[in-house]
């Protein structure tokens, strides 16, 4: 896009009372499919990086029109500058959580280079930390529950990858058959790492917003009915 239909897209987003709804889901979406491109966006080499990626269009949707370009610059490096400022916070984010994982975890080796290598779980006196230990019928009840769950999951996989009665399947956004709970299911749960739901907007030329909501609103408790139906409670 040039500076003009930025502006003229912006403008039709914030500036049009007379627009639907679902006009404005739309003119959003263009804009964001237009963002998306700027080649000058904060890149990151962190494995979660679309996750910041996925929050800072979320963010963007909800606060266009609080945008304002900057005199001194042209509109498009004014956007990819709003945008990349809080998209270092969220990569930011990122690696603080990071550190702060490894910082506490138990598992970290506390003499690397040693040949005797350490961590700081092996250091922990059994008495002096005290962890609870399941033994007896207590341990074979609770390796009963984890053999149930496993074997549940297991069958939910094989439903939602056969879809035998097409539940999943014919439950999509309107004009998007192609974005139906079984694909969605097989992305963000199946796939490890999932993929971000931004990408799947752009291959799939879905609103970003209405995908999150029909994975959200529809997806996830069509999914949790069928859990249950398999054996799965939330309180065992």
């Amino acid at each position: 896009m040039t500076d003009e239909q930025f502006q003229q897209a912006i403008a039709l987003i914030c500036g049009n009372m007379g627009l639907t709804s679902s006009e404005r889901r739309k003119a959003i979406n263009r804009l964001l499919i237009a963002l998306q491109q700027l080649p000058q966006l904060c890149k990151s080499s962190h494995p979660l990086y679309f996750e910041a990626l996925d929050k800072t269009w979320e963010w963007v949707s909800e606060n266009i029109c609080t945008f304002q370009p900057k005199p001194h610059l042209s509109i498009q490096r004014s956007l990819v500058n709003w945008i990349n400022g809080y998209l270092r916070w969220r990569i930011k984010d990122l690696y603080q959580n990071s550190q702060s994982d490894q910082e506490y975890s138990l598992d970290v080796l506390i003499n690397e280079n040693d040949g005797n290598q350490t961590r700081w779980l092996d250091q922990l006196s059994e008495t002096g930390f005290n962890p609870p230990k399941l033994s007896g019928l207590d341990a074979y009840l609770e390796e009963r529950r984890r053999e149930k769950n496993r074997m549940i999951w297991q069958r939910f996989h094989n439903y939602v990858t056969e879809d035998p009665e097409k539940r999943l399947q014919n439950c999509h956004p309107r004009q998007h058959p192609n974005c139906h709970c079984q694909y969605l299911c097989q992305q963000l749960l199946f796939q490890e790492p999932p993929e971000p739901l931004a990408k799947i907007s752009r291959e799939l030329g879905v609103n970003y917003q209405t995908l999150n909501s029909h994975w959200k609103n529809r997806c996830l408790p069509l999914l949790q009915q069928i859990l249950e139906a398999l054996g799965y409670s939330r309180n065992e």
